[in-house]
C-alpha cells in the first residue's frame, strides 16, 4: 500500500469516528501539511468517500440510495428557510421550471402565496404536491426516463420537452457548488437538464444549503455567475460571499 493510500484510510477512519474534521486538525493528527491533506480529500471525494465542505470534510452520504422521504428530512429547517425566501422571488402569473430535488420540493410548498402559476417540472414529487394543493396552478410534467430513487424523469426526451418552452424563472437545486467550477452534479443527465433550464429562463434561482458549498461534483452544469439569485444558509464560506459579490449575483443567506 502506498503511503498516500494509508493516509487516506486514516482520514476515513477519523471521519467515521467524528463525522466531520477540519483540514488543520487532520494535518496535525497525521503530521502532514494542509496541502497534502487537501489533495487526499480531493481524491477521496472523487471516489465518492467524502464530501469537502468549507475548511474540511464530512463523510459522503449515499443520498441516491436513501429513500426520497429520508432525504427530505436532512437539514429540514434550513431547507424550509431557503424555501420561504425562494417564494418571495416568485410572482403571480409566472411560468416556472422547477427541477427535481428535496429543496425545490420544499420551495413549491410555499407557492400558495401566488396565483395563476404555470409549473413545468421533471419531478413527480413536485407535481404530486399540487394534486391536493393546486390553488388553480397549471402543472405539466416533462416526459422522459423515470428514475425511481429520485422520483423524477431525465434524459434526452426530458430536455427536448423543456427546450420547447421559455420560462420567467428556473428554480433549481445543486448537488455541489465549487468556487472555481461553479454549480455541479454527479450525473450527466441531471446537469444537462439544469443547464437547459437556465438557458430557457429569464431568471435563474439556485437553492442549496451550506453543506453543498465547497463540494466538488463529477460534472459541471454552469458557472457561479450564470445564476441570478442564490439562496443558501448563513454558514457558507466567505470566499463564496466575495465571489458572488464580484460576479453581481444576488446572494440570499437565510
Amino acid at each position: 500500500m502506498r503511503f498516500s493510500e494509508f493516509r487516506q484510510e486514516r482520514i476515513l477512519e477519523i471521519l467515521k469516528a467524528n463525522e466531520r474534521a477540519s483540514v488543520n486538525s487532520l494535518a496535525e493528527r497525521l503530521e502532514m501539511s494542509p496541502e497534502s491533506i487537501r489533495r487526499d480529500l480531493r481524491v477521496l471525494e472523487l471516489n465518492g468517500f467524502v464530501r469537502r465542505v468549507y475548511g474540511g470534510a464530512v463523510l459522503a452520504p449515499s443520498e441516491g440510495d436513501r429513500p426520497f422521504a429520508d432525504r427530505s428530512r436532512v437539514n429540514a429547517p434550513e431547507k424550509n428557510r431557503i424555501a420561504e425566501k425562494a417564494a418571495e422571488i416568485v410572482q403571480s402569473g409566472m411560468k416556472i421550471f422547477v427541477s427535481s430535488g428535496t429543496t425545490t420540493l420544499g420551495c413549491v410548498k410555499h407557492f400558495h402565496k401566488h396565483q395563476d402559476l404555470t409549473i413545468f417540472t421533471n419531478s413527480i414529487a413536485v407535481a404530486a404536491h399540487f394534486f391536493s394543493h393546486g390553488w388553480g396552478t397549471s402543472v405539466r410534467v416533462l416526459g422522459g426516463s423515470m428514475v425511481p430513487e429520485y422520483q423524477a424523469t431525465f434524459g434526452h426526451a426530458t430536455i427536448t420537452a423543456l427546450n420547447g418552452h421559455r420560462f420567467d424563472l428556473a428554480l433549481m437545486g445543486a448537488s455541489a457548488v465549487h468556487i472555481d467550477h461553479g454549480f455541479m452534479g454527479f450525473g450527466e443527465d441531471e446537469v444537462a437538464l439544469h443547464d437547459a433550464g437556465r438557458l430557457q429562463a429569464n431568471t435563474t434561482v439556485m437553492v442549496a444549503d451550506a453543506s453543498k458549498f465547497g463540494r466538488f461534483g463529477s460534472v459541471r452544469a454552469f458557472g457561479l455567475g450564470d445564476a441570478h439569485h442564490v439562496i443558501t444558509t448563513t454558514d457558507i464560506g466567505e470566499e463564496f460571499v466575495q465571489r458572488f459579490n464580484e460576479l453581481g449575483v444576488n446572494l440570499h443567506r437565510v
